[in-house]
């Protein structure tokens, strides 16, 4: 019985003990505080000296972890994961997923200070395009794919409306006729006073 009573006693220590003892090596390793939040002086200084298989794994047991994470951590955990997989082709998918959720936090985020190069560029810019451009079509329509009417009744469209002329009088063709009328009565009338104008001085010079 007093064996047992020592088993007992000692398994319990061990379960006490045992999670501190995890708990500890895990904030206290790469990439974490021993306060659980992410170390990310340590992580962008790995970075840019190109170890990303030793930041990787903090960055996603932060983001799958259920620790309480600010906008900030979110954007950094993103920012960071997106390029790195990118930069791989056996993961460039993953890394594009992450680029959206990024966008999510922030749809005007640059890479600028990444120092990324300029195929990873390319494929952020696409992603950032197709984002935007999905954005503004789940703004204007409804899950059916038909436009969403705004207040006035009218569909919302995002092409340039054209003014209507407005027209209060008669057709511009009428003014335009008559005035060629007038024009053409005025010139005949000129004429006929030039030919009415001229003195008769033939007959003057008939000689007997």
């Amino acid at each position: 019985m007093h064996l047992w009573n020592v088993i007992y006693s000692k398994g319990i220590c061990l379960l006490v003990i045992a999670p501190l003892c995890f708990a500890s090596h895990v904030h206290g390793s790469f990439g974490f505080k021993f306060d659980g939040t992410l170390d990310k002086p340590a992580i962008s200084k790995a970075y840019f000296e190109g170890d990303f298989h030793r930041i990787l794994p903090p960055l996603e047991a932060f983001r799958t972890s259920r620790a309480t994470k600010s906008r900030e951590d979110s954007v950094f955990v993103y920012k960071y994961l997106s390029v790195i997989y990118a930069a791989d082709s056996t993961t460039r998918k993953k890394g594009e997923s992450y680029m959206v959720q990024l966008l999510k936090l922030v749809p005007s985020i640059e890479l600028v200070d990444m120092y990324i190069s300029d195929n990873i560029e390319a494929i952020f810019k696409d992603v950032q395009g197709k984002y935007l451009k999905q954005q503004q079509y789940v703004r204007n329509h409804d899950d059916l794919g038909r436009a969403i009417q705004d207040t006035d009744g009218e569909k919302t469209t995002t092409e340039p409306r054209v003014a209507k002329k407005k027209s209060n009088g008669p057709p511009t063709w009428i003014w335009w006729t008559a005035g060629v009328g007038v024009a053409a009565a005025a010139t005949t009338a000129y004429f006929v006073l030039q030919d009415n104008s001229e003195p008769s001085t033939q007959s003057d010079q008939v000689k007997p």
